[in-house]
């Protein structure tokens, strides 16, 4: 199956853009998520989701590279529901950092609440193609209602 998202395009300087869709977190509460072709894995925004989530674990060594390299504070987290239009997720789970500074930089640009970013891991799973003409982010998935990754 195939589900076609609206991606909304935030210029934050001359030139410099990022990619926003919209979600649904555990079936009440909307939120922001940049697209973020850079990014190995994806991230949620750890003082929106813990409400929502229902297990943590710790890092003991951050393994990442380039820009998230010097950060310490990361946790794992299981988020019991998250749906992209007609894609609905059950027990996602992503590395939960605080993105206060991200929101900082946002509040120059936009009125949005960044809640995440998605990053390369989820854009592979999903076959995700970037359509920047028609503004739009279609992933394919299997044919089930909803989709458990672990």
């Amino acid at each position: 199956m195939k589900t076609t998202i609206p991606i909304e395009i935030i210029e934050l300087e001359d030139e410099s853009y990022h990619l926003m869709i919209e979600a649904t977190f555990n079936k009440t509460e909307k939120g922001h998520l940049i697209i973020d072709t850079g990014a190995s894995k994806t991230v949620l925004d750890s003082q929106f989701s813990n409400p929502f989530i229902s297990e943590f674990e710790e890092i003991e060594e951050n393994q990442s590279s380039g820009i998230n390299a010097m950060i310490t504070d990361a946790q794992i987290g299981i988020m019991p529901y998250i749906s992209l239009n007609e894609l609905e997720l059950s027990n996602y789970k992503c590395l939960l950092l605080d993105l206060s500074h991200i929101n900082e930089l946002y509040k120059k640009y936009s009125d949005r609440y960044i809640t995440g970013l998605i990053g390369s891991d989820f854009l592979l799973k999903y076959h995700a193609v970037i359509d920047y003409k028609k503004k739009t982010l279609t992933l394919s998935y299997r044919k089930t209602k909803i989709i458990s990754i672990e």
